[in-house]
C-alpha cells in the first residue's frame, strides 16, 4: 500500500510538473500582445517606432490616408515582386500584420533597426521562401535565416520567436538582441513611458543621445533656421510623436520632456507664437492670390485645432502639442496632391514672394494669446 502510495505521489508530482511546463510554454507562445511586444525591444535603443496595424484597419480615417498617399505617389498598382511574394507566402502585410515595433540603435556612428512584428504567418511557406532567397543556420536550437539585400553591406537577419512573431534585424547578432530584450534590466525608463502611450496605436519615442535641433536645423525646408528653437530641442530628454483615430478624425500629439520648469515654458511659449505667426502668414494677402485655396484651407483648420500644454508631472516637466486631421482636411491635401505641378515659370515666379522666416519668439510670463482669424 506504501508502495502504492508512493508511486502515486512521484506520477502526481510529474504531472504537475509536466502541466506546469506545458502551461507556460502555451503562455509564452500565446502571450501575443503589445505589453510584450514592446517589452521584448532591446533596452539600450535610441528610438522606437510602433504601429498597431490591426487597429488602424478598423479606423475610418485609414482609408483617407491611404487614398491621399496613393494621390500623392502616383502609385495605384501593387509592386510584381511583392505579388509574388504574397503568392509565395500566403502573407500580405495589408491583411496578415497585426502590429510592428521598430527599435533604433545608434552606435559609433552606425545606425541599425531591431523589429519585432505580430500577424498571421503561414510558417512553413515563409521558411520555404527564405531558404529559396537566402541561407539558413542554426544557433542554440533555432533556425535563423539570412536575406541579401539591394545594399551589398546590409543583410536583414530574421527568426520566428513564436507561432505568431517574427524577430529580424539588419545587424550582427540577432540572438544576442533577442536576449537583450529578454533581460530585466534596463526597461525601466523605457516601459513608463510605454504606459504614458498606451492606448495610442502609433507612436515614435526618441531617447535624447544626440543634438535633435541641430540634425532639423539641417533638414528644415526653405533654409529656415532658429537658434532658440535648436537650442530648446537639445535640453529635451525624451521625444514622442504619437497619433490616434477619434472618429472620423486622425488626433496627433507631440510631446518633449524637458529638463526644467523653465524650459517648459520657454518651449510652450515658443511653440504658441510659431502658431500664431503661421496663421498669419496664411492670411496674407499676396499668399492668398498664389496658394491653392483648398490647401489653405486645409493648413488653416490643422493650425485652429493646435493645443499647446504644459505637463508637470512632479519628477518630469513636458510640453505637450496636439492637432487634429480631419476627413476634410484630408480630402483637401488629396486634391492638391493630385494637381499637376507647376511649370518652371510658375515655380520661378511664385519663388520671389511668401512668408519670411519666422523669427524666434520671446514671452514674459503668461498672457493670454489673441483669437485665431479663420
Amino acid at each position: 500500500m506504501r508502495r502504492k502510495k508512493w508511486m502515486a505521489g512521484i506520477g502526481a508530482g510529474v504531472f504537475a510538473v509536466a502541466g506546469g511546463y506545458f502551461a507556460y510554454a502555451h503562455f509564452a507562445e500565446n502571450e501575443i500582445s503589445r505589453e510584450s511586444l514592446l517589452r521584448a525591444l532591446p533596452p539600450d535603443a535610441s528610438a522606437v517606432i510602433y504601429v498597431d496595424v490591426e487597429a488602424f484597419r478598423r479606423a475610418a480615417i485609414l482609408k483617407a490616408i491611404t487614398t491621399w498617399g496613393a494621390s500623392a505617389t502616383g502609385n495605384t498598382t501593387t509592386d510584381p515582386e511583392y505579388k509574388e511574394f504574397v503568392k509565395e507566402t500566403g502573407f500580405d502585410y495589408e491583411k496578415d500584420l497585426d502590429r510592428i515595433a521598430i527599435a533604433v540603435k545608434n552606435r559609433g556612428g552606425k545606425q541599425n533597426y531591431f523589429a519585432l512584428a505580430d500577424g498571421k504567418f503561414d510558417r512553413k511557406k515563409m521558411e520555404a521562401y527564405l531558404r529559396k532567397n537566402g541561407r539558413s543556420e542554426q544557433t542554440g536550437g533555432r533556425e535563423i535565416f539570412h536575406v541579401a539585400t539591394g545594399d551589398a553591406a546590409r543583410t536583414i537577419s530574421l527568426e520566428f520567436i513564436a507561432k505568431e512573431r517574427i524577430a529580424l534585424t539588419d545587424g550582427e547578432d540577432l540572438a544576442a538582441t533577442i536576449a537583450s530584450g529578454a533581460n530585466e534590466a534596463g526597461h525601466a525608463e523605457w516601459t513608463e513611458r510605454f504606459a504614458r502611450l498606451a492606448g495610442t496605436p502609433v507612436f515614435a519615442l526618441i531617447r535624447q543621445e544626440a543634438a535633435i535641433g541641430g540634425v532639423l536645423s539641417e533638414r528644415t525646408p526653405g533654409g529656415f533656421t532658429s537658434p532658440q528653437l535648436a537650442r530648446l530641442l537639445n535640453e529635451l530628454q525624451w521625444i514622442s510623436v504619437a497619433g490616434k483615430p477619434e472618429g472620423d478624425a486622425f488626433r496627433a500629439v507631440l510631446e518633449g520632456e524637458c529638463p526644467n520648469e523653465a524650459s517648459m515654458r520657454q518651449l510652450a511659449d515658443f511653440l504658441n507664437g510659431i502658431t500664431l505667426l503661421a496663421e498669419a502668414g496664411l492670411n496674407d494677402a499676396k499668399l492668398r492670390q498664389q496658394m491653392n485655396p483648398s490647401e489653405r484651407e486645409a493648413y488653416v483648420q490643422l493650425l485652429n485645432s493646435v493645443e499647446v500644454t504644459k505637463l508637470d508631472r512632479g519628477n518630469s516637466k513636458s510640453v505637450r502639442a496636439a492637432l487634429v486631421i480631419t476627413p476634410e482636411a484630408w480630402a483637401k491635401l488629396s486634391e492638391v496632391a493630385t494637381l499637376p505641378s507647376p511649370r518652371p515659370a510658375d515655380e520661378k515666379k511664385a519663388s520671389g514672394s511668401g512668408i519670411a522666416p519666422a523669427p524666434d519668439v520671446k514671452k514674459n510670463g503668461e498672457r493670454k494669446l489673441p483669437a485665431r482669424r479663420p
